[in-house]
């Protein structure tokens, strides 16, 4: 089961776009809104997490020092997808800082095509992009597997293959996203049931 770490609380009651690009692969999942919720209780109930777009990082970070939360990701076994926030989270528990980096709206964006993470999908697409940070640098233990023209580090990858971030919104279709991009979410499932093995 992927495991969805909802930080967006415009869906507090109704299903996010995440969700139903989850439902549209097939794969079990169970959504946890942070602001609610909280974390899983029983780690080993999650064999993948996705962490989702938000606005705040409170439910991770006490100021510096990681929270529960925090300490969750951190200490997690099973493949992770971070989207935005998400992303920014990852690398926050990597130790890296966040700049200023707003961007609102489709951009095109540069893809490594070759990597699992964006099987089927071409190496130049179009991306909705709702962020107000970025990363500087891509963090210690990753590499960099997508680019943009305004914020530069749009994905990054675990050297160790387990865990993905990545800027912009692959769940935006309505908005503008490349229909293609749905299929980070059926690649991430695939990750995630190799791992089991």
């Amino acid at each position: 089961m992927i495991c969805i770490l909802q930080n967006d609380s415009d869906f507090y009651k109704e299903i996010s776009p995440v969700e139903k690009a989850l439902d549209n692969t097939g794969y079990e999942y169970s959504t946890w809104r942070t602001f609610l919720d909280g974390f899983p209780e029983d780690e080993l109930s999650c064999d993948g997490l996705i962490i989702t777009g938000g606005f705040s990082m409170s439910n991770y970070f006490e100021g510096r020092a990681l929270s529960s939360g925090g300490n969750f990701v951190r200490s997690f076994r099973g493949p992770i997808l971070g989207i935005c926030l998400g992303m920014q989270i990852l690398a926050r528990i990597g130790g890296e800082s966040l700049v200023v980096s707003k961007e609102l709206g489709v951009t095109k964006i540069r893809l490594d095509a070759l990597h699992e993470l964006f099987s089927g999908i071409e190496s130049e697409v179009s991306a909705y992009q709702r962020h107000n940070y970025g990363l500087p640098y891509v963090p210690y233990g990753y590499r960099q597997i997508a680019w943009g023209d305004e914020t530069f580090i749009q994905g990054i990858s675990s050297t160790d293959g387990l865990r993905f971030g990545i800027q912009f919104h692959p769940e935006e279709i309505e908005l503008g996203s490349d229909e293609q991009l749905q299929r980070i979410f059926a690649n991430f499932c695939r990750i995630v049931s190799f791992h089991k093995r």
